[in-house]
């Protein structure tokens, strides 16, 4: 595990890198890793100017140590199925119907990306700017919603079920994104970011810490897990549930957000052992996704041209490569039959790319 471990998603560390077959042999790894997308006008996703033919491999792909050539594929495209957003996040998968569900949090709208036919539609409308979704163990959808702020869960047979909207008779600040368990316990964060603005919620004071909480059914009132970040944001769980890691988004003049990592105990009701696993000091990573090697897939947002998109760490914090994209990237998620494709939320579009692992189910 890496402590103060600087992430600077503009360089290149291992531009010597050799590409195996699986990397098509089209382009030496000192190429990928210079590369960045070329200038791209933000066009509907019918039109020629994203998805026109780029050539292998894709531009999108940059290579900093040598391990990432495990990860990528050298012979596939990066795709932008979606750019008619305002500001899209919490990407979640539903392997059963082959879809994925995010969020367009300014328009109060779930939208589903169908993976057989390629098309976007809205799933859902009003809900209450949602933001993080997800799936529990019984396949039934739970989401954050910044206002009213509360947790909820879709059932079976089409209600809704509010699992938390206040603690010690406060209102929360607005929930953001959340892991779901095996047996029901859900760990969700609240920095309170759809209380900034009327645009992903509305505008009002914060009358609880920023924490991150743990609830399940058995539950009268969530189980504080940690208030010493500044603004928990994204989460994502490890294959075997023993580790979580959440970005803090909360700034400051040294760096520009960190994620952190904690062991997960007691079935998710407690967290040990905090330590940082990342500092970014030119980006700010938000939402996070886990593959079965152990490797996290955090997304990024920066100032200049190269540096938003999908930075990818090894689980002792060093940075592998990235997939860099013309947008902030707000979230990300495995997907697709055999969870090997990251789906990519970023500001307004939505990106996919296959990649040589899988997420975590």
């Amino acid at each position: 595990m890496a402590d103060q471990q600087d992430s600077e998603y503009g360089s290149s560390k291992a531009a010597g890198a050799i590409l195996s077959r699986r990397g098509f042999l089209a382009g030496s790894a000192a190429t990928l890793a210079a590369s960045s997308l070329p200038g791209v006008a933000f066009a509907e996703a019918s039109g020629d100017d994203f998805n026109r033919p780029r050539g292998y491999p894709d531009p999108a792909w940059r290579i900093d140590d040598p391990d990432f050539e495990k990860l990528f594929i050298g012979n596939t495209p990066l795709q932008r199925h979606y750019a008619s957003g305002l500001w899209l996040e919490g990407p979640a998968w539903n392997a059963i119907g082959r879809y994925a569900v995010f969020s367009d949090i300014p328009r109060q709208r779930q939208m589903r990306w169908d993976e057989v036919t390629g098309e976007v539609s809205v799933l859902r409308e009003q809900v209450g700017y949602s933001n993080g979704n997800n799936f529990d163990d019984h396949g039934r959808q739970v989401s954050c919603e910044h206002y009213p702020p509360k947790v909820v869960r879709y059932e079976w047979d089409g209600s809704v079920t509010t699992l938390v909207s206040q603690v010690d008779g406060k209102p929360l600040n607005a929930p953001n994104d959340l892991v779901t368990l095996p047996g029901g316990g859900i760990i969700f964060t609240d920095p309170g970011y759809g209380a900034r603005v009327d645009y992903e919620g509305r505008e009002r004071e914060l009358t609880l810490p920023t924490r991150i909480y743990y609830i399940d059914d058995s539950l009268e009132a969530p189980i504080v897990l940690d208030e010493t970040l500044g603004r928990p944001n994204g989460v994502a769980l490890t294959a075997d549930r023993r580790r979580l890691y959440a970005s803090d988004t909360a700034g400051t003049n040294d760096y520009k957000s960190r994620i952190q990592s904690w062991e997960v105990v007691d079935n998710g009701k407690r967290l040990t052992n905090r330590s940082t696993f990342v500092s970014a000091k030119s980006i700010v990573h938000d939402g996070l996704a886990c593959d079965v090697h152990g490797n996290l897939w955090a997304s990024a947002a920066g100032s200049g041209k190269t540096d938003s998109g999908v930075v990818v760490f090894n689980p002792e914090g060093r940075q592998l490569g990235a997939i860099v994209l013309p947008e902030h990237c707000a979230n990300v998620c495995f997907v697709g039959e055999h969870r090997n494709r990251l789906l990519m939320a970023a500001s307004r579009s939505i990106y996919t790319i296959y990649t040589a692992t899988r997420g975590t189910v």
